[in-house]
């Protein structure tokens, strides 16, 4: 350690920290065990235990999925001041975009989604669930409903795509506004599983209405976004 000031937990954190600028601890990797680093700097558990502990609060590290904590990944930047797909807004960004299936099926539209949506009465609705990757780490959790009036042969596949690109291009329908709420919400224990969390964590629940130039409602979607991985900004200007 070059730091030789300070408690000794805090030189190991910042020792911690000087490898990962020096990347030989890479974004996503899985540090050392608590022994490992024990014997690495020659200190007690409760030493290692309280650098970690605050490495984590700053979020320099996260809770990894197994025992180990892991290198915290820099978070994925969104703006909403537009109407626009993930897809769209990590690429300009020059991030890799994919996705991942867990299911997709037609559905008959109950009475809540009828509401939602404002389907007819009867009409059936797209029902995907899927994962979003970002440079392969991932990054939310997502249910999606499609009018199936309006775009009922839609076949999502895994890896990279714009849905609506795919939408505007097979079906000619393009989405031109949308509402869209924000919320704080706990991942539960199959989500958190899903999105290789430790434990239920923070999720930012984005839910979103999108519609076409016809005022018809396209696309209703859930996506739970991992807090720590991800930031949304916005551009506020004072009325005139």
């Amino acid at each position: 350690m070059k730091d030789k000031t300070g408690p000794l937990y805090y030189r190991i954190k910042e020792d911690i920290k000087d490898k990962i600028d020096k990347n030989e601890y890479r974004k996503g990797q899985m540090m050392p065990t608590e022994k490992e680093l024990c014997q690495e700097y020659g200190v007690c558990r409760v030493t290692v235990r309280k650098a970690l502990e605050e490495l984590i609060t700053e979020g320099v590290l996260e809770r990894g999925f197994g025992k180990s904590a892991t290198v915290s990944f820099d978070k994925v930047p969104r703006s909403v001041n537009k109407l626009s797909g993930l897809f769209e807004e990590l690429k300009k960004d020059g991030i890799k975009c994919s996705s991942f299936i867990l299911s997709q099926e037609k559905i008959r539209g109950d009475a809540e989604l009828q509401r939602v949506m404002r389907l007819a009465d009867g009409n059936n609705a797209v029902r995907i669930e899927r994962l979003r990757y970002a440079n392969g780490v991932p990054l939310c959790y997502q249910i999606i409903y499609l009018n199936d009036e309006l775009c009922g042969g839609v076949r999502l596949s895994n890896g990279e795509y714009s849905l609506y690109g795919m939408l505007e291009k097979e079906f000619g329908v393009k989405l031109v506004y949308a509402e869209q709420t924000i919320r704080a919400v706990m991942s539960d224990h199959r989500m958190s599983a899903l999105l290789e969390l430790a434990e239920p964590s923070c999720m930012l629940l984005v839910t979103r209405k999108a519609y076409n130039e016809s005022k018809i409602c396209v696309e209703y979607s859930k996506t739970y976004y991992v807090s720590g991985r991800y930031e949304m900004n916005m551009t506020l200007k004072s009325e005139d």
